[in-house]
Formats: C-alpha cells, structure tokens, sequence
C-alpha cells in the first residue's frame, strides 16, 4: 500500500497539525523542514516541492486552520469586542500562545513571513475587530480620532500574552476597555 499523496485534504492536515505543533515547540528561528517531515511522517523533499520555504509552508498551515469567526453586532462596543475574544478563545486543538510567539518571533527574522503572515493570517482576526471599532464610531461610542490600529493591537496582544489566565476576557473588556472608553 502506497503512501497518501500531499495534495490529499487529510494528509496535507496532517503535515499542517505537525508544522503548528513544532512552531509552537521550537519556534521560529529553530523550525525546520526535517523536524515537520519526522513529525507528520513525510519526506523533507516531498514537503520542499510543495512549499518552497518554511514561510509559505507556516502561512498555509496557519490559512488552513484559522478559526470561523463571528462577526458580533451586540449593540456595545465592548460586548462585540467580548464576544470576539470569547470566539478566539474556544478551545483549539493548537498552543495558540506558542503559535503566536513563534510568529511574532519569525516576523522579525524574515520578511516574507511577515508579508504572508500579515496578508493572511492577521486579516482574519483585526477585521472583525475593526468592523467593531468603526460601528462603535458611528454610535459616537468611540472618539472619531482614535487610533483604531493601536486599540485593536493592545486587544489582541493583550489576549494573546493573557490568555492562559481565567477570566482574561471579562479582564479586557471590564477592566481595561471599560474605563478607557468611558
């Protein structure tokens, strides 16, 4: 019996469940093709062939198994930022800390990384929050002048370096975007 090809819809999860997992592991600057291709039980060149680099192959795993989102309308900026961190915050089957710093960390060292990571994988979590901020605008729930990317990067940042801790949401929204909103 043959192995499954890569382009298989299970076998490519598979290599993408080992490419998150050694992320989370070692990240960034330590990833390697070799330690994905013992992992998820391939060839370093098979995984080559189809991903030229360790960017590409990161960004599809990260594409692969980004979370369905909601798009909340609670009618309060901070119950539609709640109910957006308590959906980032469901259960996964990833160390999504470790995901994050990996990335963090491989942002710094390699620009098409950024770029992709960016393009790709950042997108899917800041539109809903901006969607967020720019009805909370419209309600005059927000200053017109605030700086939407620095708010929406301190929520994120904040949930994902807080994130181990019980009640971080309630945290965020109660204790930190409450009183600065007013």
């Amino acid at each position: 019996m043959g192995r499954t090809p890569l382009d298989a819809p299970e076998r490519q999860q598979e290599v993408f469940t080992a490419v998150l997992a050694v992320l989370a592991e070692v990240g960034y600057a330590r990833f390697n093709m070799d330690l994905v291709a013992a992992r998820a039980r391939a060839s370093k060149s098979s995984l080559y062939q189809r991903w030229p680099s360790k960017a590409r192959l990161i960004t599809d795993a990260l594409r692969a198994n980004l979370p369905v989102l909601p798009q909340p309308d609670e009618g309060s900026f901070a119950e539609d930022v709640r109910q957006i961190l308590r959906s980032w915050g469901e259960p996964m089957p990833f160390d999504t800390a470790g995901i994050f710093l990996g990335l963090l960390e491989g942002s710094r060292q390699d620009a098409d990384l950024a770029c992709l990571r960016e393009e790709h994988v950042d997108r899917a979590y800041t539109a809903h929050l901006q969607v967020a901020v720019d009805r909370a605008k419209a309600r005059g729930e927000l200053p017109a002048g605030l700086n939407a990317n620095v708010l929406i990067t301190a929520l994120i940042s904040t949930f994902v370096l807080m994130s181990e801790e019980q009640g971080v949401i309630d945290d965020i929204v109660d204790g930190l975007l409450r009183p600065l909103i007013g």
